[in-house]
């Protein structure tokens, strides 16, 4: 996970992430993490494993499904794999056509399950 040693965050984020914090640094400004305008604290030390119920990526230690903009988990690689898992499925069924593009296979496949066209 992402070390946020030396970087200035909300308390909030500080204390999602379990990390620790000087609290005699405090000053207004941006969070680092969330990017919210607020009272931020110098991280001191964080630890590899976010503890609790906390579900974060391990790249940018945003939380479920929310990555910061240059996250290389971010949404085109989560779009990637399900255009993939999509073709495998179609492939496994001898739907796929190569070639041509999966928007109009998918709509010519829905299109025949519903009976239209």
């Amino acid at each position: 996970m992402k070390d946020w040693t030396g970087r200035k965050l909300c308390f909030e984020c500080i204390k999602a992430l379990g990390a620790n914090m000087n609290i005699g640094q405090k000053t207004n400004g941006r969070c680092q993490r969330c990017h919210r305008e607020q009272t931020v604290f110098t991280v001191t030390g964080s630890p590899a494993i976010v503890p609790g119920q906390v579900t974060v990526c391990p790249e940018c230690a945003h939380s479920d499904g929310v990555h910061a903009s240059n996250c290389g988990y971010s949404g085109g690689e989560n779009l990637q794999q399900e255009r993939d898992q999509i073709v495998r499925l179609l492939k496994r069924y001898g739907l796929y056509e190569e070639g041509r593009p999966l928007a109009e296979q998918l709509e010519k496949i829905l299109l025949q399950f519903h009976g239209k066209g």
